[in-house]
């Protein structure tokens, strides 16, 4: 209604004016055809660049992860169409094996998941808005999920989100890509804690113009002229903050926000807990000190995550899931590595229980687990060792991290 009307208006426009541009107002008539057809592809335009936010974007980005497993199963059936049932069976069991990651450690799985900073995923000031790093999570968990635990998935098992934690360390321009790099840090008898990376990689010159500005030790004057503002200046707030390119430092010498030291006393706290989540963030964040990772990628950000595995409304440890995937202790000295090939011991113990079926192990995780003695639970035995050690080695650092957000609890109303 509103094209028609502006259409109408032109076209009444260019009737009394015949000398504008063309004769007899071609000009605008012109213009006046050609508006709807504009209109239509800028709309498309806008439409393909906020895709990821139209209904259902989310569900899809989300769920595409389980949609191509789904896809690849169906042609694996299809494959076998003309295969004998003892065939068909066999091939199956390998494929469904082989997505576990049988004979790695919880430590050694690092998941990534790619991504970028879409129009509709940035903030005024044209970076990555704090609020998506979490939306964007969405999608990277269950991809993590699915690479972790598949077969505990399988037997009807899920993981729940407790909580999630961020510590920002420097910017993502706008379309800038990243990648989220997911790791198992520990996990006690109900939670397991995530550590998840938001890093970049910088360009090339960037990287160059980097080294030469660190050898350099004199800051660099700051060239943004709006930072002060002039004395008759309107009390508007200021709209956009300054930053600097990936791999290049700031005016100041650091980013924005300063990444801090782990070795840096922490500011005064209203609690204890209060002051432990802040100390656990900093040593997370440690590594980020020098604002690399170790295949000289930028760390933008550092996320801990709680996850607790649920088989219906029954928590199930998770030393157990990860035991169940085939994960365990690294082979003895001088032996082959564990691998699908060389599974380790206890992968026997798995398989008998997927024998008898997926309920059968539906029925070991809701509690079944319970009734194996002390001394034969063979989960305990994959997950002890070396891992037993990183594990509490670790768990004291991550969960400082939750004692802080549940101290944070008793501030409210005090």
């Amino acid at each position: 209604m509103a094209t028609e009307t502006a259409n109408d208006a032109l076209r009444v426009l260019a009737s009394r004016l015949p000398s504008l541009a063309l004769p007899s107002g071609e000009f605008l008539r012109t213009v006046a055809k050609h508006i709807p057809g504009a209109a239509k592809y800028l709309a498309l335009f806008v439409v393909a660049l906020n895709w990821r936010s139209l209904p259902f974007g989310w569900h899809i980005r989300v769920f595409a992860p389980a949609f191509v497993l789904r896809v690849r199963w169906y042609l694996l059936r299809l494959r076998l169409l003309f295969s004998s049932k003892k065939e068909r069976e066999d091939a199956q069991r390998r494929w469904l094996e082989s997505l576990s990651p049988v004979g790695k450690t919880p430590f050694d799985e690092l998941v990534t998941h790619s991504g970028w900073a879409g129009i509709d995923d940035c903030d005024y000031n044209f970076h990555l808005s704090n609020s998506c790093y979490a939306k964007n999570l969405d999608a990277a968990r269950l991809k993590a999920a699915l690479a972790y635990f598949p077969g505990f998935m399988r037997a009807g098992g899920w993981s729940a989100v407790g909580g999630t934690h961020f510590h920002f360390i420097r910017e993502v321009p706008i379309f800038a890509k990243y990648e989220v790099r997911m790791s198992v840090a520990s996990w006690d008898n109900k939670w397991t804690f995530l550590v998840i990376r938001f890093v970049t990689f910088p360009k090339k010159s960037a990287k160059k113009g980097a080294s030469k500005s660190t050898d350099n030790k004199t800051p660099a004057p700051s060239t943004n002229a709006s930072a002060t503002p002039a004395a008759d200046a309107p009390p508007f707030p200021n709209m956009h903050t300054p930053a600097s390119e990936l791999g290049t430092p700031s005016a100041s010498g650091i980013s924005t926000p300063a990444v801090v030291s782990a070795l840096t006393p922490a500011p005064a706290a209203t609690s204890s807990n209060a002051a432990s989540m802040d100390a656990a963030m900093r040593q997370l964040a440690a590594g980020a000190v020098a604002g690399e990772e170790a295949d000289g990628a930028t760390l933008n950000c550092v996320s801990v995550n709680e996850l607790v595995f649920k088989h219906g409304r029954i928590t199930v440890p998770p030393a157990l899931v990860f035991a169940s995937e085939g994960m365990s202790v690294p082979a003895p000295a001088g032996a082959p590595a564990y691998s699908h090939a060389h599974p380790p011991p206890h992968w026997a113990r798995v398989q008998e229980l997927w024998a008898r079926g997926p309920r059968a192990l539906a029925a070991f995780f809701r509690g079944g687990w319970r009734e194996v003695p002390e001394g034969e639970r063979w989960w305990e035995e994959a997950m002890g060792g070396e891992i037993e050690e990183k594990r509490r080695a670790r768990l004291g650092v991550v969960q400082g991290v939750r004692g802080g957000m549940e101290g944070a609890r008793s501030l409210v109303g005090a």
